[in-house]
């Protein structure tokens, strides 16, 4: 369904140069960040505790600078941990303490209640926008996605990890990226978990697993410690370490004999991916048709003009890889560097399987046989736009038939393709947020599945583990966006029996029974994030569409603005998503703002 200042309390870092010593004298010598607190006698090691020392909210970015992605807003105010600081001392990479989520502050707007002493300051690499992750046989992550390193030197450092420091590493290092990092006892997720490091520890690698995607690393006390290499930056070179054979690893657990999948095969072993982020933010965002448009700068434009700062633009599999490995990178490209280069953030919705991915079934609304094609996919996706895309959101609509094409409709079997693509999407580029794909509203039918049922369903399967926010597509058809199923008002907006006697005809009624579902499954500091909402207007509907006739463009206007207000005001929703800007043809173009009254009204929400 196609609804598809006051002046800053600041403060600045200040920077005394301190001459380190270490047991390993090639180290050089460092600056080291001092902050010129009066009763503070001396600065102590990273991590260091902070808050957000501005009047107004701060933004925190996936890069030390202002041209990076915005990931959060943070409140004046906002406790944070601080975790290191960029080669020019401009930029902090904090830890928010509510969320856990990670990313970067200008500096002078944190206040410091210690500071960073004795630490050595990698450089931060330079991202490489157009990185594509196939064709990096490293092990290591595309470098946007890669956290810039401070080694401690107040604890003790190998000689690998202070040559690495030092920027003439001969022996090779991994540092780790995810907060919490999984230590095993041999190569693979289904070994035992020895312990656990937190992002941006240093370990010396000595030796590659069987299948060259994990790493048997140094650990004190630990004889079997390994990570997936995926999940780290290495430095050093790999070429020279030994690459173990299967019977000089330690044996796999035994496990009991899995019963036969009903449906799909069983998954292979993945890498442990990051948790999801949790909280969030607030911004306007909508959807735009770009794909295959040239006007793609235009438009770029008229989303700044409205002053929103998110974009939607759907990505259909089929056209971008018709043929297998083939990817037709060029529009997303164009979509990524017109949106980015103006400052929008990208959420690519990816849908529609190819038919080679699924030749024993028609048409191509449903999702491939093997689900790992899939995530192949998106996490490539991942890898080439890491740092200029915001957030993916998994499929669309899948509780609807025509969107599930030869598979049953059922939770279990999405949640599976779910996991996997978060994995994958991760793996690549941590910092891209992964939105679940968004039921329709609907009641059940032999071609729908309820929504809200469905939503209990994906949370049964896990759906708190694999999203960063949950996609939904709530519709006010005919009704003002404050009215609900209960309300005394139902039904006077459209005349009996048309779209009025169901809560999936109302946009607060749907929102609602969403929260209540999150909340319910303990998933309270997670955000709905409406990828598709919206009222269209036309004195000539199409069919299905009748309840067009009874709203004006002015009232369109009214219930788009007021339903924006509604859901910031509510505080449990992170970005949504108009439907739409600028599409032109038949029954889509009856939601487009552009050229109408609803276009003006969004310059003048509150931003």
């Amino acid at each position: 369904m196609h609804l598809a200042n006051r002046r800053f309390a600041r403060f600045r870092l200040f920077w005394a140069v301190t001459l380190v010593t270490l047991v390993c004298s090639s180290l050089p010598l460092v600056s080291s960040p001092l902050l010129a607190f009066p009763n503070l006698q001396q600065a102590p090691a990273v991590p260091a505790n902070g808050v957000i020392s501005a009047d107004a909210r701060v933004n925190l970015r996936g890069g030390p600078g202002a041209n990076y992605l915005i990931l959060a807003k943070l409140d004046p105010g906002a406790a944070v941990t601080v975790l290191s600081v960029n080669a020019t001392e401009e930029w902090v990479r904090v830890r928010v303490n509510e969320t856990g989520r990670t990313g970067w502050v200008a500096a002078e707007l944190v206040q410091l209640e210690a500071t960073p002493a004795q630490t050595v300051l990698l450089p931060t690499p330079t991202p490489d926008p157009h990185l594509n992750r196939a064709s990096n046989t490293t092990g290591q992550l595309p470098v946007a996605a890669a956290a810039p390193a401070v080694i401690n030197v107040e604890a003790p450092l190998s000689e690998a990890a202070v040559e690495m420091a030092s920027g003439a590493a001969s022996a090779p290092v991994a540092v780790t990226q995810p907060a919490n990092m999984n230590v095993r006892g041999g190569p693979g997720t289904n070994y035992a978990v020895v312990t656990t490091v937190p992002a941006g520890t240093t370990l010396a690698i000595r030796a590659v697993g069987p299948g060259g995607d994990w790493y048997k690393v140094e650990i004190e006390g630990r004889p079997e410690a390994w990570i997936a290499a995926s999940l780290t930056r290495t430095s050093g070179p790999l070429d020279d370490l030994p690459r173990l054979a299967v019977d000089e690893v330690p044996a796999p657990p035994a496990t009991d004999p899995a019963p036969a999948a009903a449906v799909a095969a069983a998954a292979p072993a993945l890498a442990d991916a990051p948790p999801p982020a949790g909280g969030g933010f607030f911004a306007y965002g909508i959807q735009a048709q770009l794909w295959q448009n040239g006007e793609k700068g235009a438009i770029a434009g008229q989303v700044r003009d409205i002053g929103f700062t998110w974009v939607k633009a759907q990505v259909r599999w089929e056209f971008a890889e018709d043929q297998p490995g083939h990817v037709n990178w060029g529009e997303m490209d164009q979509i990524i560097d017109a949106m980015h280069g103006n400052g929008i953030n990208v959420l690519f919705s990816i849908v529609t399987a190819p038919q080679w991915t699924r030749p024993d079934k028609p048409g191509t609304g449903g999702p491939p046989n093997d689900f790992n094609v899939f995530a192949a996919f998106v996490g490539n996706v991942a890898a080439r736009y890491c740092g200029r895309l915001g957030a993916i959101e998994v499929w669309n609509e899948q509780n609807l038939q025509r969107e599930w094409e030869g598979f049953p409709l059922d939770p279990a079997l999405y949640m599976d393709l779910l996991r996997r693509s978060y994995t994958a999407i991760k793996n690549n580029c941590p910092s891209i947020l992964v939105i679940s794909g968004a039921p329709t509203p609907s009641g059940n039918s032999p071609v729908a599945v309820d929504d809200v049922d469905y939503l209990r369903g994906m949370y049964a399967h896990g759906l708190a583990r694999y999203s960063d926010g949950v996609g939904v597509h709530p519709s006010g058809f005919a009704h003002p966006p404050e009215v609900t199923v209960q309300d005394w008002q139902a039904g006077r907006y459209t005349p009996p029996p048309s779209h009025f006697d169901h809560r999936s005809f109302y946009f607060r009624s749907t929102m609602e029974e969403y929260r209540n579902v999150m909340v319910a499954n303990g998933d309270v500091n997670k955000r709905l994030w409406p990828t598709e909402f919206g009222w269209g207007s036309s004195s000539t509907p199409f069919p299905g569409y009748e309840y067009q006739a009874y709203i004006t463009e002015s009232t369109q206007a009214q219930y788009i603005v007021r339903a924006y207000l509604l859901m910031r005001e509510w505080g449990w929703v992170g970005v949504p998503f108009l439907w739409n800007l600028n599409y032109s043809e038949g029954e889509m173009a009856m939601f487009r703002v552009a050229g109408r009254p609803a276009y003006e009204a969004l310059k003048s929400l509150p931003k």
